[in-house]
């Protein structure tokens, strides 16, 4: 008898029939059970499979997935990730899809419904056997840390026919990560698989649906997932990012847009995410210009959405406009050997990570009019992994960073002063090559740049060992570096900072540190701080030469002034001269249960101070302060933090902060009186304790005091107790 076969459609998914026969010749019949049955499948990884999945998730015809160039892309991709093994959830509620559905979908008659399905991918054979063992032993180390290390990323599919490729996080190459030519964005993304913890490290993708977003939209959406300032959670649907871009602009409403994304629209859009945002225009800017542009704000970890005017490249090498794009550039390739330089970006036309070749518009027919002369050449592979012809060319408009909303400084004033310095310092050599024929070869000095903040700074300069970065052998300008790290760390500081980092013959020199949070018109420059004394002193030398000359007709969107002026040979001054000579101020160490009375520290009747010189000897000053029938009596003294010289009483359990008040005060100790005369030392457990040069600072305090009771200076010595 011959069996009946029907397929019934029920919420989306396809039930069995009770009359419907599972063969071993129908690869797919397993996805027709119903899924209080099975709620995942695993399949082999292979084009057929990634196809089928996608195409029986929702038990849909999903017309243009054989043809569909993402998908094209996604399976070339994965390929190269060395897939083997997919697994498709069934019904995932996808963040993003619920607030689209909600706010569009929803009234839609032919509504698949809110849940969608997720497509997860291994480098290793993986069965329903492997995920059985991870979901008995929970996270036990073995099963889940054996899917994590194989673990690609997955693919969101959507209940919509033609654009259904949704949330999309996928590793990144290898050769992203460890080259120091190409760098590339990513933040880590947990996933939870039926409880089981994975992650990967990406940006999150996905495909302009057409509907609720245009590509500007899915430009920005991932923009905002490649900061890893944005908590994912927060980071709302396409659907609320159109809304916000297209309302409160004139001749805007509340429809979705049929094309798109005007440049006021997109940064209205991230105002409404409290984001400033720098916009660059791109059409006379040159291409090493915006290579440094991307350079420096992929290395701040920074994504940035390029407008673009899209050209479809024909076969005799003519171009055809098509419209306006818009992607997301999320990392770069620098120009290596024979490899050009190329971005990396997010083109939901394309992929994610899709390559983008740097070219020459004049190059191309019928480019006689376009500016800039340069553009990108959209290239895609084969299913062999061979790279096709260039099949389109994106001519840039308009670059859009969004950035901090504290960060109210662009890049172009920290790269301004730092090409100044450059330019300074190879005119200076050209000089000297000029000069001498025996000059030899000058060291090459190089910069880059990169927006910090302040706490990730802190971290690496506390840190930072100069013994091991070209001063092993100089161990007394190393301690000179330490103190100005000290120095530096202990300084009040922005959020946000342009870190700008010299290298003379790739060694490190210097770090310059500019306020992002600063204006145009402010100081700008924050800190300066040498990491070699004699690679730094090589790049300042010639610029303190210039600064002695009238430096303001250099303030052209740049710090120069300011630069300058910062690295002018300090001025002598009385508080640094204090320090130097007579140790930082301290804080008392403690105070003692009696040294407070009333809550107020007790202050010492028997003190004296000592501004300038005494013309009494020290016996006259001093001595009718001791007992002469105690010999163990004996005055204490302490340097104020005004230079002033404080002597008085050692009495019964009260010290040093009572000659201070508790005020903070340098090196402090005790002064005695002995047959051979009066002898002091450091000896203060509240003020000398961890001076690292206290016999130094003793012996200019016994200058002191030698100077202020001149007419006693042979009579005090010192001494170490």
């Amino acid at each position: 008898m011959k069996v009946r076969r029907t397929r019934i459609h029920w919420r989306g998914r396809i039930a069995c029939n009770p009359t419907y026969k599972i063969t071993n010749s129908s690869p797919w019949a397993a996805i027709f059970f119903s899924k209080s049955m099975i709620p995942y499948l695993v399949s082999q990884f292979a084009k057929s499979t990634l196809s089928n999945l996608v195409k029986e998730s929702f038990g849909s015809d999903f017309p243009d997935i054989f043809s569909k160039k993402q998908v094209d892309y996604l399976f070339r991709y994965l390929k190269d990730l060395g897939a083997k093994s997919i697994l498709l959830e069934f019904d995932y509620v996808d963040k993003d899809f619920l607030e689209d559905y909600s706010l569009y979908y929803v009234k839609r008659f032919s509504s698949a419904g809110n849940k969608c399905a997720r497509l997860h991918f291994f480098s290793t054979e993986v069965m329903h056997s492997t995920i059985e063992k991870a979901l008995h032993y929970g996270n036990a180390d073995n099963p889940r840390s054996h899917l994590q290390a194989s673990y690609l990323g997955f693919i969101v599919v959507k209940p919509l026919p033609k654009t259904f490729i949704g949330k999309t996080c996928l590793k990144r190459y290898d050769s992203m990560t460890g080259s120091l030519n190409k760098k590339c964005i990513s933040r880590r993304y947990d996933v939870d698989l039926f409880g089981i913890k994975l992650h990967v490290d990406s940006v999150a993708f996905q495909e302009q649906d057409k509907e609720v977003s245009a590509c500007a939209t899915t430009a920005i959406w991932a923009a905002l997932h490649a900061m890893k300032s944005r908590n994912v959670r927060d980071i709302p649907a396409c659907s609320e990012i159109t809304i916000n871009a297209i309302n409160h602009i004139d001749g805007s409403s509340n429809h979705f847009p049929s094309k798109e994304l005007s440049n006021k629209q997109i940064l209205r859009a991230l105002d409404v995410e409290r984001l400033r945002n720098h916009l660059l225009k791109l059409e006379n800017v040159s291409q090493q210009r915006f290579v440094e542009c991307v350079k420096f704000h992929v290395d701040s970890g920074l994504p940035m959405i390029l407008g673009a005017d899209a050209y479809r490249v024909t076969n005799d090498r003519a171009i055809q406009k098509l419209a306006g794009h818009a992607v997301t550039v999320v990392g770069y390739r620098l120009e290596h050997g024979e490899k050009e330089p190329a971005l990396y970006i997010h083109d939901d036309r394309l992929g994610p990570f899709a390559r983008a070749t740097f070219v020459k518009i004049t190059d191309y027919h019928g480019s006689e009019r376009i500016r800039p002369e340069w553009g990108l050449e959209l290239q895609s592979k084969d299913d062999s992994a061979n790279w096709q012809q260039a099949h389109e060319v994106l001519v840039p408009t308009s670059l859009t960073i969004p950035t901090n909303r504290k960060v109210r400084l662009p890049y172009e004033f920290a790269q301004a002063t730092c090409q100044f310095i450059q330019q300074e310092y190879e005119t200076w050599v050209g000089t000297i090559a000029e000069s001498k024929s025996d000059a030899g070869v000058m060291p090459s000095v190089h910069y880059s740049l990169q927006l910090r903040e302040i706490s990730e700074i802190r971290q690496e300069i506390i840190c930072y060992d100069f013994a091991h970065h070209g001063m092993e052998r100089d161990k007394q300008n190393v301690q000179k570096l330490e103190q100005q790290k000290v120095s530096f760390l202990t300084g009040s500081y922005a959020r946000f900072h342009w870190q700008a980092e010299f290298k003379v013959n790739s060694e490190p020199a210097l770090r310059i540190f500019f306020d992002a949070t600063d204006i145009p018109q402010g100081k700008g420059i924050s800190a300066i701080l040498e990491l070699n004394i004699a690679n730094a002193q090589l790049l300042m030398m010639q610029l303190r030469q210039i600064s002695k000359l009238a430096i303001d007709s250099l303030e052209v969107d740049n710090f120069c002034t300011a630069l300058l002026r910062q690295l002018k040979e300090p001025e002598e001054d009385y508080p640094n001269y204090l320090t130097e000579t007579f140790g930082g101020l301290r804080a008392p160490a403690y105070l003692k249960e009696q040294e407070v009375k009333g809550g107020e520290v007790a202050k010492n009747a028997n003190s004296k101070k000592y501004y300038g010189v005494c013309h009494d000897t020290i016996e006259a000053e001093l001595e009718h302060m001791l007992d002469k029938n105690d010999p163990k009596t004996h005055l204490i003294w302490a340097i104020a933090h005004d230079g002033c010289l404080l002597v008085g009483l050692d009495l019964e359990g009260v010290g040093h902060p009572s000659l201070t008040a508790f005020k903070p005060a340098r090196i402090a100790g005790e002064l005695w009186r002995t047959e051979e005369g009066w002898r002091i030392n450091s000896s203060s457990g509240r003020y000398s304790r961890d001076y690292p040069n206290s016999q130094q600072l003793l012996a200019n305090a016994l200058e002191k005091f030698q100077m202020i009771f001149y007419r006693s200076r042979d009579q005090i010595t010192s001494y170490v107790k």
